[in-house]
């Protein structure tokens, strides 16, 4: 009995032994660096298992685990490390660095591939990078961080940008490239607003509807091997964005918090009432002495009693036209104000074994730095996925936002001479702001100056609001048939709705005077959705690796928009279409556009150190005839990882692999009807009756402009610490689409064919490098650089700048073997210093012949380089002290060119007088000063010394401190605050450049036209992590 009762008793001992060893415990611990340094963002999870969680961004971690279990701890650039737990509690480690951070996985066309297989040119993004620019859109943050990649923006809060990968594509069709949110192409279509404000309108950008909060990476896929299964919509590259998912483990939550302030990062010089009312004076005088033919100007300013004569007479002019009082008012300072920004960030992110999550929500406020202007952004997300069986997974990405903007489309608009911003730069400092009655209201100028003119009067009186309600989101089911063989089935919809209110009001601007008040209401709605299916085998035999991708897609937009234009406003509280008493016009459309898609992709690599890839697709689209409604676009492309090799094996050198790729994209016309005839109806149109009018020729033979594609790389790695990227490119555009002059028998000027080639080519260039990493202090660095070339090498015709009298010649010329923004002007001499008029070198066939006149009309044009950068780049350090970090990026252009277009009014040497100039216009030629370098100043200016010349072409190279950030790393504080930072954050800080008054990323084709100035910013941030 005792033997029994031992031998019972050492089982239960045993047993509860084993009992304890398997029970769940907490295991925290800390990860740092090979160096000692804390490593946020450290993935550790449990091997084999669902359950996983993040370091801190003190390197620490908690996570629930068994006696037994494998730890396994993950992070790009670093070795895996995976411990056994044992008796422990707590497990601190040291990650190593790898040469193999080329197997991080990316998120590329219909999937994801690792940097090491993958055989295309593709950059990546992450959400740390994005969050460092405080713009409402997440685009304009790649530019200086991705090499072949520029972005120009507007000023304005929530405006446009522009995009262009590797070059301009198109002349006429779509330069900007395909954008995919979560796997689905989302609708970008800008054009979906108002009426214009006379030729502008709210300068709407449909990006700046996603939070960039949300955003987890964006990869920029830029040669055909990571676009061409894009197909027809991938000729100006594909920017992918992927938002945030759940995370296995306990629920993470992060609150951030914003504000700051904005000014206009560049300035302009303008000359004061004085200098204004002394420099219209001398003109006036030099008119008189001009329009008399027996006057030599050195007679009259030697002749005290005719020179006095002309200046009494011209004082008299200008008191005619200003009065005597001195008004001294400052157009930019009323217009201009200090921009004030506050963002709000709640998000959590957790889940369990079947089901994860991410939810967010976002509040944006953006006051700009012109009056009356402004965004406004609610945004929220939910990204749910669940494991409903082993074999299928479910799941659903959900945004909606809506946007409240307030902005007149300012930037590049003359708008009828009624722009508010043009004018605030062009009327005098003689000319009263406010009512000189003293009423508090705003001066209604007079017809010699610029009637109804009043750009404060237009801003604070009229209304000029853009809202958009927007659903974005996709639903999708995932199939593991078997285990190399997968489905995936995903239904996405973007939904959109826009109302827009244009209101000039009826004292200022273009509603002023008979027209009582413009009124222009806008619904516009979209409704697109898509539906993918891919099936998709992978598997591995021996040495032998093979994916195997197939697919189906199909995308259907619906449009509609309602316009509603007249005049007589009948009561400016309630700008409905009722309060229109006299109709312009009402129109309206309704579209539809279809896209049917079928895919393929094969991947083969042999021992993971050769790699072949080649895909296909085929596009039905509906924008086409029938004849020409298909097209077929392909890619091959392959790498060879040289490091593999025995005989390579060189000492310091960890990684180097050769790429290359060709293949073909394509672009589609803008136009949803482009190759069809029809009729248009107006409710208004000739004598004020409706009716029908032809609308479009039919164009049956219309095509996709096609892109032929080439690439070569290489990847290098050098000691772990060293990367080099290098890329070549060469994309040749065939079967453009232009608007080809036809005869005017046919009832139109023009007819939109395929005709003319375009080469963009050059090279790209990328480095990262990290000097020094001690326990305390480390250093990271990085930087790309940009080669490109641009050339047109068919056109049909030259298409010759156009003349307009408001604001001269346009300065571009679209000429076959030349860039596609090249300069056409004439070449400016200087002042002839015998008369003080402009000169000018005479050019035949564009050149020089050595000869010299005074005439414009007799100088002839030619090509003065192009307004594209030859290089381009940006670089990017930061720097860690302990808790403390700082970073900084500066971005930099050389080679291109930029055309001052605002100098037709305000450097005019008297065209016209009643405007302001800058003050390069102070001390013009006289007798007195036959060196000036400003020509005679004459009102009217008869000679046209202002018109279009390389005397204000300048070259656009530029400097730009665009990003400084400084951060504190807040400690942990036990289980309730996991983490979190302090920082302020700078954009736009300082530009070195040759143009006052200009900045070279605001404009992509060179023409400085009165833009929505680049905004400076401060913010003082705040993140905390629970």
């Amino acid at each position: 009995m005792k033997i029994k009762l031992k031998t019972i008793f050492t089982l239960l001992i045993v047993l509860l032994v084993q009992l304890t060893t398997a029970q769940e415990k907490t295991i925290t611990g800390t990860v740092l660096n090979e160096n000692g340094i804390p490593m946020p963002g450290v993935n550790v999870s449990i091997k084999d298992s669902q359950i996983g969680t993040q370091t801190d961004f003190n390197g620490k971690y908690s996570i629930k685990a068994n006696s037994g279990d494998v730890l396994s701890f993950t992070f790009v650039g670093k070795k895996p490390v995976n411990i056994t737990v044992g008796s422990e509690t707590e497990i601190n480690i040291n990650m190593e660095k790898s040469a193999e951070s080329l197997n991080e996985v990316m998120v590329v066309a219909y999937g994801s591939s690792d940097k090491r297989s993958f055989t295309g040119a593709a950059e990546t993004v992450n959400s740390e990078a994005l969050t460092r620019s405080s713009t409402a859109s997440f685009e304009t943050a790649l530019q200086g961080k991705v090499s072949g990649i520029n972005i120009s923006t507007s000023g304005q809060p929530g405006g446009k940008s522009n995009v262009q990968i590797r070059g301009i594509s198109s002349i006429s069709g779509n330069t900007q490239p395909l954008y995919v949110l979560d796997g689905v192409v989302i609708n970008t279509n800008s054009n979906l607003r108002a009426g214009d404000f006379m030729e502008g309108s709210t300068g709407y950008n449909p990006l700046s509807t996603i939070n960039s909060e949300d955003i987890e990476s964006i990869t920029v896929l830029k040669d055909a091997a990571a676009s061409s299964l894009y197909g027809s919509r991938a000729s100006n590259g594909v920017i992918i964005i992927t938002t945030k998912d759940g995370k296995k483990g306990e629920t993470e939550i992060t609150l951030g918090l914003e504000t700051g302030w904005s000014q206009n990062l560049t300035e302009e010089n303008l000359i004061n009432n004085e200098q204004f009312k002394d420099l219209w004076i001398e003109g006036q005088i030099n008119q008189y002495i001009q329009n008399n033919e027996n006057a030599e100007f050195s007679r009259v300013y030697a002749n005290n009693d005719l020179y006095n004569g002309y200046e009494d007479q011209a004082i008299s002019d200008y008191e005619d036209v200003y009065g005597t009082t001195n008004a001294n008012a400052d157009w930019l300072n009323a217009l201009y104000q200090n921009g004030l920004t506050q963002k709000y960030n709640l998000s959590a992110r957790g889940g369990n074994e079947k089901t994860t999550f991410f939810i967010s929500g976002n509040y944006l406020e953006q006051t700009g730095t012109i009056i009356e202007t402004g965004l406004k952004r609610y945004s929220g997300r939910v990204n749910l996925e669940n494991e409903a069986k082993e074999w299928l997974t479910l799941g659903v990405n959900l945004s909606v936002a809506k946007t409240e903007r307030n902005a007149a489309n300012f930037d590049g608009s003359y708008a009828g001479g009624l722009n508010p911003l043009y004018m605030a730069r062009v009327l005098p400092p003689a000319a009263p702001i406010y009512d000189p009655e003293g009423y508090g209201g705003f001066a209604n100028l007079p017809n010699d100056i610029e009637k109804n003119a009043n750009p404060i009067g237009v801003l604070k009186v009229g209304e000029y609001e853009n809202a958009e309600f927007r659903v974005r989101g996709d639903a999708y089911a995932k199939f593991q048939v078997l285990e190399p063989l997968s489905f995936k089935t995903t239904f996405g919809v973007d939904q959109q709705a826009i109302d827009e209110t244009l209101y000039d009001n009826k004292e200022f601007g273009a509603g002023g005077g008979i027209w009582n008040g413009v009124l222009n209401r806008v619904k516009s709605e979209v409704f697109q959705y898509t539906v993918t299916n891919i099936l998709n085998y992978n598997e591995n035999y021996g040495n032998h690796g093979l994916d195997v991708l197939l697919g189906q897609e199909s995308q259907v937009s619906n449009m509609n928009s309602i316009n509603v234009y007249g005049y007589d406003v009948l009561d400016s509280e309630l700008l409905s279409a009722s309060s229109i008493g006299s109709l312009w016009s009402h129109t309206g459309y309704a579209e539809n556009y279809a896209l049917l898609s079928y895919f393929s992709q094969v991947a083969y690599n042999f021992d993971q150190k050769y790699y072949l890839s080649t895909s296909f697709r085929r596009d039905g689209s509906s924008r086409f005839g029938k004849d020409s409604r298909w097209g077929t676009f392909w890619s091959v492309s392959g790498s060879w990882v040289a490091t593999e090799e025995d005989f390579l094996d060189i000492g310091d050198l960890d990684y180097l692999k050769f790429r290359g790729s060709y293949g073909t994209n394509g672009n589609l016309p803008p136009q949803y009807y482009a190759a069809l005839a029809f009729f248009e109806t107006d409710g208004k149109g000739y004598g004020g009756n409706s009716g029908l009018s032809y609308g479009q020729l039919q164009n049956p033979d219309l095509s996709w402009e096609l892109s032929k594609n080439f690439n070569v790389g290489m990847d290098i790695n050098i000691f772990g610490e060293l990367d080099l990227t290098v890329n070549y490119f060469r994309k040749k555009t065939e079967d453009l689409l232009l608007n080809v002059p036809v005869s005017p028998t046919t009832g139109f000027m023009t007819q939109l064919q395929n005709f003319g080639e375009m080469i963009n080519k050059g090279w790209e260039f990328e480095v990262g490098y990290n000097p020094i990493a001690t326990e305390d202090f480390s250093w990271s660095t990085s930087a790309n650089l940009t080669l490109l070339d641009n050339k047109i090498t068919k056109l049909k015709n030259d298409i010759v700048p156009t003349y307009s009298s408001r604001y001269g010649q346009d300065p571009l010329i679209i000429k076959e073997g030349e860039s596609i923004y090249s300069f056409y002007l004439r070449d400016y001499a200087g002042v002839n210093p015998s008369n003080g008029y402009a000169q000018y070198h005479v050019l035949e066939n564009g050149e020089r012949t050595g000869e010299l006149t005074t005439n414009a009309q007799e100088a002839g044009f030619g090509i003065f380089g192009d307004a594209l950068q030859d290089f381009q780049g940006g670089v990017f350090n930061q720097f860690n002290y302990k808790n403390f970090t700082l970073d900084f990026q500066f971005t930099f252009g050389m080679g291109g060119k930029v055309y001052d277009r605002t100098a037709f009014k305000r450097d005019d040497d008297g065209f016209a007088p009643q405007y302001t100039n800058t003050i390069a216009q102070l001390n013009p030629w006289n007798p007195n000063n036959p060196d000036a370098t400003v020509p005679i100043r004459i009102n009217g200016n008869p000679t046209f010394s202002n018109d279009v010349s390389t005397r204000h072409l300048y070259d656009s190279d530029y400097l730009k401190l665009r990003n400084f950030k400084v951060t504190y790393n807040l400690p942990s504080l036990g289980n309730s605050l996991k983490g979190g930072s302090v920082y302020v954050q700078g954009d736009n800080l300082f530009l070195w450049t040759e143009l006052d008054g200009y900045d070279p990323e605001a404009v992509v084709d060179g023409v400085n036209f009165f833009q929505v100035p680049t905004a400076r910013t401060i913010l003082l941030g705040l993140q905390l992590q629970f």
